[in-house]
């Protein structure tokens, strides 16, 4: 038997305003979602002014980020180059899900607990500001 860890509402809320003080820096508006290891809602934060459909596409990229416990930018990148089949996966999930920059997996002790979504700017901005809340994890 394997004991796995699990992300808590207090490092859900660490992860959430570390992204949140990198937006702030960047002058970024974004919404900001986290998931657990299944791609399940833990936490989803619209920032001001972020609009409707950044809180749909920061949910479904921290939920492909989790469901596979990759980059959702490497993953579009490879859509772009060598493996334009992945795109079909997002079909294949149930539930929202796409391979867009901006979704970081949550790892701890090489197992993904979840995973950050960010959407709301340019797929650099999204995946740097994903990646400063990544850092949080405790």
């Amino acid at each position: 038997m394997r004991l796995i860890s699990q992300l808590e509402r207090a490092d859900c809320r660490a992860i959430v305003t570390a992204a949140h003080t990198e937006a702030a820096q960047r002058h970024a508006v974004v919404s900001v979602a986290i998931v657990d290891g299944g791609g399940h809602p833990l936490l989803l934060e619209r920032g001001d002014g972020a609009s409707p459909a950044s809180a749909a596409a920061a949910l479904a990229k921290a939920r492909m980020a989790a469901l596979n416990a990759k980059s959702t930018e490497a993953m579009e990148a490879a859509i772009n180059g060598e493996r334009p089949g992945l795109i079909q996966l997002a079909g294949a999930l149930d539930g929202p899900a796409v391979a867009m920059a901006g979704g970081v997996p949550l790892l701890h002790q090489g197992v993904c607990l979840g995973a950050i979504g960010i959407s709301g700017m340019t797929p650099e901005v999204d995946t740097a500001i994903a990646t400063a809340g990544a850092a949080a994890l405790p």
